[in-house]
């Protein structure tokens, strides 16, 4: 299958390049998924998204076709801001915000014609998130974001297990599968998960309270802004050391 995909420019729909885009071939595509539903793969990763969008250009988000239909969508997560959707009116195929080109499956607010066909071939960019991928076949690392709550972590195990069995290519020194354990309130759950599961999670996203999301919406902002996230940023420099 074709892996490389060229763009002879990315503009914004007034013509000036938008800091935080660059015209490149595809180097590396992260596929964000949860193990069971609600374990927290879209916020690790839009805020993978973020926080490698502070650190290098050329990353691009793309919410994959695994993403739920009943759940808040990326784009409404976003559209809070005032800025982002303001970029929105201006192109509604292709927003660029804090450095990072979004590219989303439904644009419901944007395109009210129904207008804005989801395209599922990997967009350009130098490192490609891809939030819930159906499956892994153009993935090069996949990042398992697991909650402790046990009842989720069982509904999950079947991908749990097709993870555990799914032969990715990689990159240089770094693991096929880095997991995440979100929404940890500490050595036990952690120390129990691990022991269930049979492995060692590499990277431990602390439990946030929710206060923290409705003061991001409140405020139109995002939670990753205000609040610390040792987890997704200590995976940001993972990702990053393979760029």
């Amino acid at each position: 299958m074709e892996r490389l995909f060229f763009r002879e420019s990315i503009k914004q729909s007034y013509g000036k390049m938008e800091e935080g885009v660059m015209v490149d071939m595809q180097k590396l595509v992260v596929g964000v998924t949860g193990i069971g539903r609600g374990a927290g793969a879209t916020f690790t990763a839009m805020g993978l998204a973020f926080r490698l969008g502070e650190m290098t250009s050329g990353v691009t988000y793309l919410e994959g076709q695994g993403h739920g239909s009943g759940c808040v969508s990326p784009y409404g997560l976003l559209a809070v801001d005032r800025e982002f959707r303001r970029a929105a009116e201006r192109d509604r195929r292709l927003t660029i915000y804090k450095k990072v080109n979004w590219q989303f499956q439904r644009r419901h607010d944007a395109v009210p014609d129904g207008g804005g066909t989801p395209d599922y071939r990997l967009p350009h960019g130098k490192v490609i998130i891809v939030d819930n991928p159906i499956s892994f076949e153009e993935i090069d690392i996949a990042v398992a974001v697991v909650d402790p709550f046990p009842p989720r972590i069982l509904a999950g195990l079947e991908t749990f297990k097709e993870l555990k069995e799914t032969d990715l290519p990689g990159a240089a020194g770094q693991n096929k599968v880095l997991w995440l354990i979100n929404k940890s309130d500490g050595s036990t759950a952690r120390r129990r998960t691990e022991k269930f599961l049979k492995l060692k999670f590499d990277f431990e996203q602390p439990l946030l309270s929710s206060d923290i999301f409705y003061k991001a919406a409140y405020s139109c902002s995002q939670p990753y802004f205000i609040c610390k996230t040792e987890g997704i940023d200590g995976l940001a420099l993972k990702i990053l050391e393979s760029i």
